[in-house]
């Protein structure tokens, strides 16, 4: 039996190599392509992360500024509306008639010929009982 088999002819030798050939072929570029996929999303992974955590960091700062923006506007108007106030009182004091009627109150000064009482605030008579 070993004598027939020597006899069949191997045929499409070329034919099987080059298959195996092709196989080999195909599975190195394969793993080629699977490397370079996986670099690839290993590289656009990092980028994302690196955007998502600026954006991230950017929201955070901006809210914080809008944040310092309203306490500063806030303030602002504050001193804005003592400004109005100060400016109401210094147009009051140029006026002479105003700071007399103003020593008198808070002073007590008086004028030529007047007399002043000085009455007990109750708050101060019901501290006292």
């Amino acid at each position: 039996m070993s004598t027939e088999r020597s006899r069949v002819p191997i045929l499409n030798e070329t034919y099987k190599s080059h298959q195996e050939q092709h196989s080999i072929y195909i599975k190195r570029r394969k793993k080629l392509l699977i490397r370079r996929l996986t670099l690839f999303f290993v590289f656009v992974a990092i980028v994302s992360y690196t955007l998502i955590k600026t954006l991230y960091t950017q929201a955070t700062v901006l809210n914080e500024k809008q944040d310092q923006l309203k306490e500063v506007q806030a303030e602002y108007n504050q001193i804005k509306e003592n400004q109005e106030i100060l400016k109401e009182n210094i147009t009051k004091l140029q006026d002479d008639e105003y700071v007399g009627k103003y020593a008198r109150q808070e002073y007590y000064l008086s004028d030529e010929g007047e007399i002043i009482f000085s009455i007990p605030d109750k708050e101060v008579d019901d501290s006292v009982d």
